[in-house]
């Protein structure tokens, strides 16, 4: 039986939390104190008693939250909450994400844009809306190609087995090497994406925002990838220098690019980017699904029950590298 145990879930647009997961989670003891409530409707009363909170407070909430040990994020990315300062239990505070939750679908809509930029799905739309019957011959297949993901998360796993499933050859940048799953060929440290990049037909960047990411793919490093390879960013919007990526898809650097995320967002609507013809955008939509809220909210409850058990939290985020 758990100690009383106020819980505070932050509720937004994107983020909404079922009657039946409150009731599974106050069914863990009589103890609990649930609170759920939108962002617009917190108070600071709530936010002092919280031991618990699943959401995204704003900074100044959490200089409020001073019972707050633990923090669950329903986002994977952990972007502004991995300053200890931000928190009054500096020593106790554990800050968990939900990773997990988004690869699968997120993974489909990559595929989508690849797959859309190898049959130029864009601009038989466009020719749709001109009522234009009117084929294109240059065509790309992605069987036998070679991917290189950058970042072997949730996201990047659930590429690779897509990928190699489909015929591709898989390479791959992870920030630790360990033992190289069966899907992937080949497993590269950071150090050495070059290789990747020089190798791959696609280029997958699946990494958080973080002091070590910021501006990764830079002027170098697109020069140095195939005149036809295609660029997925579906990470942030900050690993890639912009106006040296519009550069390059301007001047046939590289063959393509496909974007969920960019810097800044809302793309503003005179940003190049617009107007490029090899360029695909989504407004940050990649990781929608309707199964997101149950994903999201089972990483949450299995973490609920270790905290009150007093067991090792997972999906824990590392201050020190920012995820």
């Amino acid at each position: 039986m758990i100690d009383s145990m106020n819980i505070l879930i932050i509720t937004e647009t994107i983020f909404q939390m079922k009657e039946e997961y409150k009731e599974q989670i106050k069914a863990l003891s009589p103890k609990v104190s649930l609170m759920v409530v939108s962002s617009k409707e917190v108070t600071d009363e709530m936010l002092e008693k919280a031991e618990v909170i699943f959401g995204w407070p704003q900074e100044n909430q959490l200089k409020i939250a001073k019972n707050l040990k633990w923090l669950h994020l329903p986002s994977a990315g952990a972007d502004g909450y991995t300053t200890y300062e931000l928190y009054c239990n500096q020593e106790e505070i554990k800050i968990t994400n939900s990773s997990g939750v988004f690869g699968l679908p997120i993974a489909e809509h990559i595929f989508a844009m690849i797959l859309s930029h190898n049959h130029n799905l864009q601009d038989y739309a466009y020719h749709k809306t001109e009522k234009k019957w009117r084929r294109i011959h240059t065509t790309k297949d992605f069987y036998a190609s070679t991917i290189g993901i950058i970042g072997l998360g949730d996201i990047g796993t659930e590429v690779a087995k897509r990928a190699k499933a489909w015929g591709a050859r898989v390479l791959a940048v992870k920030r630790t090497i360990g033992k190289t799953p069966d899907y992937i060929d080949q497993l590269y440290c950071l150090e050495e994406m070059d290789e990747v990049l020089k190798q791959s037909d696609y280029v997958v960047l699946a990494l958080p925002n973080t002091a070590k990411t910021v501006g990764l793919i830079s002027e170098q490093k697109l020069r140095m990838m195939k005149p036809s390879a295609f660029l997925v960013n579906i990470g942030r919007g900050v690993l890639i220098d912009q106006e040296a990526l519009i550069k390059a898809l301007s001047e046939g650097w590289i063959g393509g690019a496909g974007l969920d995320v960019t810097e800044p967002e809302p793309l503003p609507a005179d940003s190049p980017l617009w107007e490029l013809p090899n360029v695909i955008i989504t407004p940050h939509a990649s990781g929608g699904s309707p199964s997101n809220e149950q994903r999201r909210f089972q990483i949450f409850y299995q973490n609920l029950i270790r905290y009150q058990s007093k067991q090792q939290l997972e999906n824990i985020v590392d201050f020190k590298e920012g995820y």
